[in-house]
């Protein structure tokens, strides 16, 4: 009997431990998620399916040095794969294009923004909304990544498996690319 209760100790620290460890990273992990995936469900799935495959991997999650950067980059991967079954799979999609929505002003830079001027704010908020929707996905995921969530650009080229040079030059061209797009006032 006192194996059986033994389990179910080491289960309820293990189990504590995953809690206090990852605890930290999820709200970090549905916005990344939500902006790859750009559907609240989706986004909520795909968290939800990394927690659950990491649930057993305590012991693996303890020794990992960085964590939130590892985490994302799991996150990515697995979006990565499930967008591919998706896109092979039986029934065809077509390729959306990411177009901001209302959920998007509440994202970390629409916090961060100085409440002086709320109407103003909103509007360079939206701008910058829609001059992201024109960049190329790849170009989109640095600059969110880098800009908006602050990684390093070697964190940034270890989450997407990217040369750091590729990243720099992505990164580069996407803020050329916004800077045209705000500077002509065309949104």
């Amino acid at each position: 009997m006192s194996g059986i209760v033994d389990f179910f100790r080491r289960g309820k620290r293990q189990q504590d431990v995953f809690t206090e460890l990852l605890r930290p990273h999820v709200e970090l992990m549905y916005r990344m998620a939500y902006r790859w995936t750009q559907s609240s469900s989706d986004a909520e799935d795909l968290v939800q399916d990394i927690l659950t495959r990491l649930a057993t991997r305590v012991d693996e999650l303890q020794r990992v040095d960085m964590l939130r950067p590892w985490l994302i980059k799991i996150l990515y991967n697995r979006y990565v794969d499930l967008y591919r079954r998706q896109r092979n799979g039986p029934v065809a999609y077509e390729h959306e294009v990411w177009t901001p929505d209302e959920d998007a002003l509440s994202s970390p830079v629409a916090r961060a923004q100085d409440q002086r001027d709320p109407l103003g704010q909103m509007e360079d908020q939206r701008a910058l909304l829609k001059g992201l929707a024109q960049l190329d996905e790849g170009q989109r995921d640095v600059v969110l990544l880098h800009d908006v969530e602050g990684y390093t650009a070697l964190e940034v080229a270890d989450i997407l498996e990217l040369n750091v040079g590729t990243v720099k030059s992505r990164l580069h061209r996407a803020r050329a690319h916004l800077k045209k797009f705000l500077m002509a006032g065309t949104f």
